[in-house]
Order: structure tokens, then sequence, then C-alpha cells
């Protein structure tokens, strides 16, 4: 019999997902004050509730960068999002540690409303773009042990991104500028934290970091000089 190298598992975490099914809590919570407060037929209300709203941004409301990935524009775009997000949260809670995890989601979250900003002009709502963001984190993954990667997800989650991006292209209604958006700062924020027991190194850290912050100081600058009236 010939041996074969089996590839090594990565270090996961055992403990159980709360911050998973804590976040898609929250989402249902809001989802149900939205209708409470009928922002499902006037979308002023969901607006003052934090949807992205470029001229509100870019008047200096920055909490709306972050804000939208907790609402949502109806039911079936929650549940949607909360499928995929207990789905694939549970992996990446594992594969990342709770607080990784939480920062990894959260920045995501933040990086897709920013190319949403600049690159959208609609109104826009959901956590997709923090979902992406997962996405991105398991790029990451891929990057860093390709072999364990192809082992676990072969071209699953490849073509889970290329199928959504596709279909986000074609299909009208759908902010693909945050699913791009929150792809990239997934990635970033996992090249910053590193997986679960992983040791970044400092230098790296210092220099993923900077980028991003000056990646979203652009794209608050770019945003400002579309949305602010001279």
């Amino acid at each position: 019999m010939d041996e074969v190298n089996t590839p090594a598992r990565p270090a996961v975490s055992r403990r159980k997902p709360v911050v998973t099914y804590t976040l898609a809590a929250i989402c249902a919570a809001v989802y149900l004050l939205e209708m409470l407060l009928g922002a499902d037929s006037n979308t002023f209300i969901l607006a003052l509730m934090g949807a992205k709203v470029n001229a509100w941004i870019a008047a200096g409301e920055y909490w709306r960068l972050l804000s939208p990935v907790f609402l949502h524009g109806g039911l079936d775009h929650l549940a949607f999002n909360l499928y995929a997000l207990v789905v694939w949260g549970r992996v990446l809670e594992a594969m990342y540690g709770r607080a990784k995890y939480l920062a990894i989601y959260l920045i995501a979250g933040v990086f897709g409303n920013l190319c949403s900003y600049v690159f959208s002009p609609y109104l826009a709502v959901g956590a997709s773009g923090a979902i992406f963001g997962l996405f991105g984190a398991l790029l990451y993954f891929r990057k860093k042990d390709k072999i364990a990667f192809n082992a676990m997800f072969g071209m699953q989650v490849l073509l889970i991104i290329g199928f959504n991006l596709f279909y986000g292209f074609i299909r009208t209604g759908i902010d693909n500028f945050a699913h791009i958006g929150g792809l990239l700062g997934g990635f970033l924020a996992a090249l910053a934290l590193g997986l679960y027991g992983e040791r970044v190194p400092k230098a790296r850290r210092i220099a993923v970091i900077a980028g991003m912050v000056l990646l979203a100081g652009a794209a608050i600058v770019a945003g400002q000089m579309m949305y602010l009236q001279p």
C-alpha cells in the first residue's frame, strides 16, 4: 500500500459558536423592531434606524458604516443572510476563535459599507457584506494552507464566491459593491489577526492595519467630495 501524507487540520476553537448565534439573534430582534416601527413600508424609517445613506455619512454620521449590518429590507433578505451566517459563521468562529471572528465580521461589514458608500448612491442595508467577509477570511486560510483548504472545502468556497458576485452583477437591487468590500475587508482582517492560535508577525499586523486605515480614510474623503454640497 502506498503511503499518503494526510494534511494536518488547523487548530480550532472547541467552544460553542456563541458569537454567531448572538449576531443572528440581534439581526432577528432588530428586524422585529423594524416591523413594529413600519420600516417595511417606509424607507425613511429604515434610514433613521441606521441604513447606509451616503449624504448623512458624508456629513459625519460614520456609525452608519456599521449599523446597516444589523438591518434588513425584508423577511426573505433576513432569512437568506441568517442562514448563511449560521452555516458559515460556526465554521469561521471555530477557525478563528470568538474575538478574532467577531473582529473580522465587523471589520468586513464596515469595509462593505465603505465600498458601497463610494460606488453606490443608493440606500442600503443587510449583513451580506459582513458575511462575504467570512469568505474573505476563508481565502486567507487558503493562502496559508492550500492543501488543508482543498481537503476541507474543495472548490465549494470559490464557487460560492464566484456565483454570488456574478449574480450580484446581473440582478438589480443587490449591492454587489458591499459584497466586494466585505470580501476584501474580511481577507485583510484575517491577514492581520491570523487563525485561531496563530501568532501573526508584528510587522505584518501593523502594515495591514495601516493599509486598512488608509483605505478607509481614502473612501471617507472620496465620499465627502462626492456627496457634500460645496
